[in-house]
């Protein structure tokens, strides 16, 4: 089984039609690229490991056996998006769609209770068939349920916003694309997320305001596809970056800034690093594409004294993402281990601006002290953890760890050449 999988789960109707060249071009193939990405996967030297899959569904009333149809699973990005740039769109689109039977159709497709990233993206222009349906889920399994294949299937009547709920379940990440904004495709998103409460992290690059565009926290490469530069429309906080006075600072490094949450990999912003024009131009030569927090500790580490060459360098934020003002409000500074330097990063009091101390290689330990009445643990690293409130309410630990709580016969189902 592949590493990471990938749905796409369309709506065929004539509704999607006018605006499936943009969703794809847009979107679609700039998220699809990114997930099959080695340097992003940091496989740089391997053929990544990836799966995709299509399944189209259309509106109840028309006939049932086209209701839901699904492709199989491909390694081949090219043959994928052709079959994506091949996409008939015809029929229905006044009527409400068959959306609980579309994602029903890719959760079944999902192997259960398997490891890896598994992603679905749901690209809809209709609001859903409100009446619960007939779908297929997987069921919430006991360890001897697990060796029955027929005990992990239930046949149940639901709508779609029960189907969504079923994703982080089965350990099933959900984004909603929809080139309007329709109110009950938020909901639908909203169930299919872990913690329902949590803010929407924010898209870097907003290309079409019209669109509903949500994307889960938990799928790094599409936050990282939808973030680069280098298109007419940016950001807001892109401003700021673009004003930083190249005299003096020379930009060496772009990426992602990465924490962990569950076990899990969650994207926090992009990130644009400057360093002062005299300081040597190797310094960023082998940075990765991905910056993964390793613990949180006071800023006080970045006022002692060390005896060793430190760098000082500047980080424009192209999110301003909730968890980087709760870094700042606690006074607290994010350190990340780089393959021979450590960096300590904290966030000024200028908006998205991030002031970051380079060390080389593990010259430096962190002791390890109280925040907050909470003991610090001491890691395998020598560097102290700490805790910080995650927006949603969670606690994240020195791991960024929250320490709070179709098949083929399926009905209506089908295959695509």
């Amino acid at each position: 089984m592949a590493e990471r999988q990938l749905i796409v789960v369309v709506e065929g109707t004539a509704a999607m039609g006018p605006y499936w060249q943009t969703i794809l071009s847009d979107y679609l193939e700039k998220i699809i690229w990114s997930f099959c990405s080695n340097e992003l996967a940091g496989q740089k030297n391997s053929t990544p490991n990836v799966e995709l899959s299509l399944i189209t569904f259309n509106t109840h009333g028309l006939c049932w056996a086209f209701l839901v149809q699904r492709s199989g699973w491909t390694k081949d990005v090219d043959t994928f998006l052709q079959w994506l740039w091949a996409l008939p769109f015809s029929g229905g689109g006044f009527n409400d769609a068959a959306i609980a039977e579309g994602l029903s159709e890719a959760l079944m497709m999902f192997p259960i209770a398997a490891n890896g990233q598994r992603h679905c993206i749901l690209v809809a222009a209709s609001n859903p068939y409100p009446l619960p349906t007939p779908v297929y889920r997987p069921h919430a399994l006991n360890l001897e349920q697990r060796e029955n294949m027929e005990s992990q299937i239930e046949s149940c009547l639901s709508d779609a916003e029960t189907v969504a709920k079923s994703f982080p379940q089965c350990s099933v990440s959900l984004s909603v694309i929809c080139p309007k904004q329709l109110s009950k495709l938020k909901e639908i998103y909203k169930a299919g997320k872990r913690n329902p409460r949590s803010p929407d992290p924010p898209i870097g690059i907003v290309r079409n305001p019209q669109f509903l565009v949500l994307i889960s926290e938990n799928f790094i490469e599409a936050h990282a596809a939808l973030s680069c530069p280098g298109v007419p429309s940016l950001a807001p906080n892109q401003s700021s970056a673009d004003s930083m006075p190249q005299s003096k600072y020379v930009k060496v490094w772009e990426g992602n800034l990465i924490g962990i949450r569950q076990g899990q990999p969650v994207f926090i912003t992009r990130l644009e690093g400057y360093r002062p024009a005299s300081a040597p131009e190797i310094l960023a030569a082998h940075w990765p594409q991905n910056m993964q927090i390793v613990c949180l500790i006071s800023q006080d580490h970045m006022n002692n004294k060390y005896a060793g060459k430190t760098d000082f360098l500047v980080f424009w934020a192209m999110i301003q993402h909730g968890f980087l003002e709760q870094m700042r409000l606690k006074n607290l500074c994010a350190v990340i281990q780089l393959p021979s330097q450590t960096l300590l990063l904290a966030v000024s009091e200028k908006v998205c601006r991030l002031i970051g101390m380079l060390y080389p290689g593990d010259a430096v330990a962190f002791a390890p002290s109280l925040h907050h009445q909470q003991q610090q643990q001491m890691v395998g690293s020598g560097m102290g953890s700490g805790y910080v409130q995650d927006p949603d309410g969670s606690q994240l630990d020195s791991q960024g760890q929250a320490s709070s709580q179709a098949s083929s016969n399926m009905p209506g189902g089908g295959s695509m050449s």
